[in-house]
């Protein structure tokens, strides 16, 4: 997938900058702070689009080990 090396070297530059709901889950990251022109990364459309696609699977791996955190915990009450 070298076509989205960028994406990827955003994501990793900007990583400290995954916000994080009320109840410890990520919502997504502060594109404020991402700062692209500075790694010389275009903003086009498309590289949001894969920025916002990573950002999905985030939050969906942090549900899913949420889930089998609060399975788990329920299971050994």
């Amino acid at each position: 997938m070298p076509d989205n090396a960028a994406a990827w070297e955003l994501l990793q530059a900007g990583a400290t900058q995954l916000r994080m709901s009320g109840m410890g889950g990520p919502v997504g990251f502060d594109y404020n702070a991402l700062v692209a022109e500075a790694f010389g990364i275009e903003l086009t459309p498309g590289m949001w689009r894969k920025v916002q696609a990573v950002e999905t699977v985030i939050r969906r791996n942090a549900a899913k080990q949420a889930e089998k955190t609060q399975q788990a915990s329920a299971s050994t009450r």
